[in-house]
């Protein structure tokens, strides 16, 4: 009995009707066609079910089926052409010679098994920004030629339903089950072997999405797709999305990463994120990735890497805007476009003395509005809201929160300004783990 049939589909040069003619297809439902059961015994064969096949044309929309794989109970495999084969009214199969004397079809290296590496698999839903799983193919035929095509995949409940044999028992029992398609022209895929298929998109449209979308895909993927989505994104983009998934996974992804790739991510990440990781990970993994991250950066780490965890110096990040007193307006909106293009969004300037000492504070809005030739010095805020580098993180927050502010300066011991906590991070001690996915993060890329 043929349970299952493979089909190979392997036409680079095929071009397929569009989308503006793909009304003369006619659809042919899974279960009601290719994996109809029917005997071939008569034909010579006699085994076990074969299995679905396709390959990845690299310039065809919808690939024809070009050949059936047959597994004997006895003997090896043998690969037939679709041309054997011939499809009849009531969706029975049936080779037009006997097996025997059925020429065999021999693959190319790039072929692609579609019950292998697409059933069953993960494709990335960029629109819906979601992992979903392929549960059925759809084949359509094409009556100008009687040609069979891989037309959508099914990612609904329904269509695995419907593989498995429910559909024709829950039909009678008057379940109606509805098909939720993506069309294999927005497929391709991932690579040859095991690693099944994603949304087709270029690299710049899966940049384009929000970081935490990004981070939401990821999250639902395994090991292996997760670092195939990781590899299509540059070091800035990886790092925001790393930022934005739990931190048992940040940890992972990280450990798992050529160490070069790693430590080029790391640069891009918050001082204090860089940190965290670094900190859970092995003290040897942790150094040898920290010799390879540009010099600043990593000084900038091993400085957070001494605080404790729970302190306002564990906390904070060293990515601060400052200025001194006696810049002009002018002058300090030029020192503020040259430290701001490393750093994530900037929301308040600082001012300090040549040791560093906090001495003010402003916000962008104040800066650009001010004279231009007006001292900082005459502008800024003196009466600081700060903490400092031994408080707790709940201290921390606390403040924050009562003053409705978006970054905290965090200073030593002499009033030397070390760093900010950002709202965000203050958020991350007081909620809940459920809450804090569902904040925005403020200090995020645009």
């Amino acid at each position: 009995m043929l349970g299952a049939l493979c089909a190979v589909a392997c036409l680079p040069s095929l071009r397929v009707p569009n989308s503006t003619n793909r009304s003369r297809w006619r659809p042919l439902a899974w279960e009601d066609s290719l994996s109809r059961s029917v005997s071939l015994t008569r034909h010579g064969y006699s085994g076990r079910s074969p299995v679905l096949w396709g390959c990845p044309p690299a310039d065809a929309d919808y690939p024809a089926v070009e050949a059936l794989s047959l597994k004997p109970r006895k003997g090896d495999p043998q690969i037939v052409p679709w041309s054997a084969v011939r499809v009849l009214d009531n969706g029975a199969v049936s080779l037009f010679t006997q097996l025997s004397d059925t020429p065999t079809f021999v693959p190319s290296p790039n072929e692609l098994s579609l019950a292998r590496q697409v059933l069953d698999h993960q494709i990335i839903d960029v629109n819906g920004v979601r992992v979903v799983r392929v549960n059925d193919l759809q084949i359509a035929s094409t009556p100008s030629d009687g040609s069979y095509h891989l037309v959508g995949v099914d990612i609904s409940t329904a269509g695995l339903l419907r593989r498995l044999g429910a559909g024709r028992v829950l039909g009678a029992l008057g379940v109606r089950l509805t098909p939720k398609a993506i069309a294999w022209e927005d497929i391709e895929p991932v690579e040859s072997g095991t690693a099944g298929v994603k949304l087709k998109m270029s690299h710049e449209d899966l940049a384009k999405l929000h970081p935490s979308d990004i981070a939401e895909i990821i999250s639902q993927l395994d090991q292996h797709h997760v670092h195939e989505v990781l590899e299509t994104l540059d070091d800035e983009a990886a790092a925001d999305a790393i930022q934005e998934v739990s931190p048992d996974l940040q940890l992972s992804l990280i450990r798992n990463m050529e160490p070069e790739r790693a430590a080029d991510i790391l640069e891009e990440m918050e001082p204090d994120d860089a940190a965290d990781i670094l900190g859970d990970l092995e003290p040897e993994r942790a150094r040898d990735l920290l010799s390879r991250m540009e010099a600043d950066e990593a000084d900038d780490v091993r400085e957070l890497l001494t605080y404790d965890d729970d302190s306002a110096g564990g906390l904070m990040t060293t990515d601060v805007v400052t200025v001194p007193p006696t810049a002009t307006a002018d002058e300090a909106i030029g020192l503020v476009r040259q430290q701001a293009a490393a750093m994530d969004n900037v929301y308040y300037v600082y001012v300090v003395d040549e040791g560093e000492r906090l001495l003010g504070v402003l916000s962008l809005r104040e800066l650009i509005v001010a004279d231009p030739s007006t001292p900082i010095g005459r502008v800024m805020h003196r009466e600081l809201i700060r903490g400092r580098l031994d408080d707790s993180k709940e201290e921390v927050a606390r403040i924050i929160a009562k003053y409705n502010v978006l970054a905290l300066p965090i200073v030593d011991d002499v009033g030397r300004l070390r760093g900010i906590v950002t709202v965000d991070d203050a958020m991350d001690v007081i909620l809940p783990d459920d809450w804090k996915a569902r904040l925005p993060r403020i200090y995020s890329r645009t």
